[in-house]
């Protein structure tokens, strides 16, 4: 994933969204989810799309 690791005049603790839920493990099980259910919902648009779209995935 690309995330920038810095940006000028912004705390670098406020570009992790992960930093801004008090539950780490919360965070990371909503954001697995969420994951799941991009890649769920991608399958009805897949043959749509070029391979390059399909390998990134």
């Amino acid at each position: 994933m690309l995330v920038p690791e810095n940006v000028p005049n912004v705390p670098p603790e406020v570009l992790s969204p992960r930093n801004a839920w008090s539950d780490k493990g919360g965070y990371d099980s909503t954001a697995r989810g969420l994951a799941r259910r991009f890649q769920a919902n991608f399958e009805q648009f897949e043959d749509a799309v070029d391979e390059r779209v399909r390998a990134a995935a």
